[in-house]
């Protein structure tokens, strides 16, 4: 009788019982879920690979991770206290894999097991290839050009080689790697500088570093110009003696710095003939003589004698 008592009272007005049941249990859930925090930190994803291979596609090198959990531990965490990772030790042979992410608590971020940390995306495909080295030739790259009336003479880098690392299919047809721009404009004198190297693709690597330096050996242009028609000039004559006949022109052709060449004109060089041998009238050969601009050499110089005749004075 008591035990029927009992379970009339239990089962009295039951659908309100257990609605207020629900709700209890609906009230304990919300509490617990308002008292969780969430936040996302990116990091960098990590390989873990066998020696003999390395990526040979395109994969994310970050990851977003969402923490969450209690306030107090989720802003305690910091992005150095997580570590993301694909462990792909295990595959030997070159192929194309997917594995998981994984990450590794450290810092505040160790020891909380009630923290829930999860990675986007939660997978990544990979290709893996066999890992090649190769020694490739440095080569400059340049823009721009030096200033009028100065030239690049050369470039010289050191080293002159460098050690790469990367997939078999990609190092397999490359020969060289070149410099990021080396800018010439305004260049008047040599100069000196470390500049980083451009790898010929994303996954190829520089084991030793990618910086190399680089010697640029700059000097004023030297150009070869022709002047024509240039004046020939008699001096020495004796002041009883006179040129019977027209003065012929000539012409030189020199080398020198181009700035200065800018600044000449035909009328800044002559040829002379030295008259002042000649005693008599009468006909003789003379030897013509170029004169320049201090710098300039004389390459060639026309006429190299000239025929004059020489009469009387007035």
């Amino acid at each position: 009788m008591q035990i029927r008592n009992a379970f009339s009272r239990i089962v009295r007005n039951w659908p309100a019982k257990i609605l207020s049941l629900a709700a209890a249990i609906l009230l304990l859930v919300y509490h617990d879920i308002s008292r969780l925090e969430e936040r996302f930190v990116t990091v960098p994803l990590q390989l873990e690979l066998n020696e003999e291979l390395v990526p040979a596609s395109s994969y994310p090198r970050q990851v977003r991770l969402q923490i969450r959990g209690e306030s107090e531990q989720v802003f305690r965490i910091v992005a150095e206290d997580l570590r993301a990772y694909l462990n792909l030790r295990r595959f030997s042979e070159e192929g194309e894999f997917t594995a998981p992410v994984q990450i590794e608590r450290r810092g505040a971020a160790a020891g909380t097991g009630t923290l829930e940390v999860t990675a986007e995306p939660d997978a990544v495909v990979i290709r893996l290839e066999e890992r090649l080295l190769k020694s490739l030739e440095v080569v400059p790259a340049t823009s721009g050009f030096p200033p009028s009336g100065y030239e690049l003479i050369q470039l010289i880098m050191t080293p002159s080689s460098v050690e790469v690392e990367g997939p078999r299919s990609v190092l397999e047809e490359v020969n060289q790697v070149t410099t990021e721009d080396v800018d010439l404009s305004n260049r008047r004198e040599d100069f000196t500088e470390r500049i980083r190297l451009v790898p010929p693709d994303p996954l190829v690597l520089f084991p030793g570093g990618d910086i190399v330096e680089i010697r640029g050996l700059i000097d004023e242009a030297v150009v070869l110009q022709t002047f024509e028609p240039v004046e020939l000039i008699v001096t020495g004559l004796p002041a009883d003696l006179a040129v019977e006949q027209d003065i012929p022109t000539g012409l030189i052709r020199v080398q020198a710095r181009q700035v200065e060449l800018e600044e000449v004109t035909a009328g800044d060089l002559q040829l002379t003939v030295d008259a002042s041998q000649i005693e008599e009238p009468g006909t003789v050969r003379l030897p013509v003589r170029p004169v320049v601009p201090s710098g300039f050499v004389v390459l060639r110089y026309e006429p190299t004698s000239v025929q004059l005749r020489v009469g009387a004075g007035e």
